[in-house]
């Protein structure tokens, strides 16, 4: 779609973008996102086809252990170029290792934790970057889990985040968004793609404008509100993407540029 159909910032995108978001919530349904695969015996049907994967549909109180926000921590960052079904193949060989804290990745032999995260690719960078997280974590999660949420304590722990190495925005707001509650809205490869496609926004435009326009159309009354919906609107637009922006789907099938051209 040609660039120039996107529109201004401050124009009409605000309000398309809500409507989108609601459009794919009643396609798609409750996502349930992060996963935490230690957490599911908490669930209220740990046994339903979805949570079996870790997510928990309409349970917004995940993660509840630190475990759990460790498990969403590594999981933000063995994502990276790659797609979740790796992701998920590399925690469950740190599950059965008995990694599954802090303190234990960084006790760890590297070579060893090279080959247990090998599925979710690039290996031998995200082992060193997971050791910088999980210093970081070691040092933020006490303060970060007792603190009030609110913006100005994403804004504070925001910056310290982005200078753990191997840690970018999308890494760093999937982190504060799933693990912690905090109100920062994902802005990942799946964003872009579907809404350049609805000429919501440029493929050229930088992360944080992104981010800005998305925050400013899907706010809530309450930082409680707000963070849980964005945490299912992420959701969703990932869910989308896969069913129509995909290697493999045909972009011309999707009923979100339907409703956008009449518009």
């Amino acid at each position: 779609m040609p660039s120039g159909r996107a529109c201004k910032l401050g124009q009409i995108p605000d309000a398309r973008v809500g409507v989108a978001i609601a459009r794919m919530a009643e396609v798609y349904g409750p996502q349930g996102w992060w996963p935490v695969q230690g957490e599911r015996n908490a669930f209220v049907n740990p046994h339903g086809q979805r949570e079996q994967e870790g997510y928990h549909p309409k349970q917004f109180e995940f993660p509840r252990t630190r475990r759990g926000r460790w498990e969403i921590c590594c999981g933000a960052l063995l994502t990276q170029n790659t797609a979740w079904t790796n992701v998920r193949q590399a925690l469950a060989g740190l599950r059965n290792q008995r990694i599954v804290t802090p303190e234990q990745l960084l006790s760890a032999d590297i070579q060893t934790l090279r080959t247990i995260i090998r599925p979710a690719g690039y290996f031998n960078q995200k082992s060193g970057y997971l050791r910088a997280l999980a210093e970081w974590f070691l040092r933020c999660d006490p303060a970060l889990r007792r603190a009030a949420r609110s913006r100005a304590l994403l804004e504070a722990s925001r910056p310290t985040l982005l200078q753990v190495r191997g840690v970018g925005p999308e890494t760093a707001d999937s982190i504060l968004l799933y693990a912690y509650a905090l109100p920062t809205f994902v802005v990942d490869a799946y964003t872009r793609r579907v809404f350049a496609r609805l000429a919501l926004v440029e493929t050229s435009w930088s992360y944080e404008r992104i981010r800005s326009l998305f925050e400013r159309a899907l706010e809530r009354p309450s930082v409680a509100a707000t963070v849980e919906y964005w945490q299912e609107a992420h959701a969703l637009i990932v869910e989308h993407a896969k069913h129509h922006h995909g290697r493999r789907a045909e972009p011309k099938n999707d009923f979100l540029l339907d409703r956008a051209n009449r518009t």
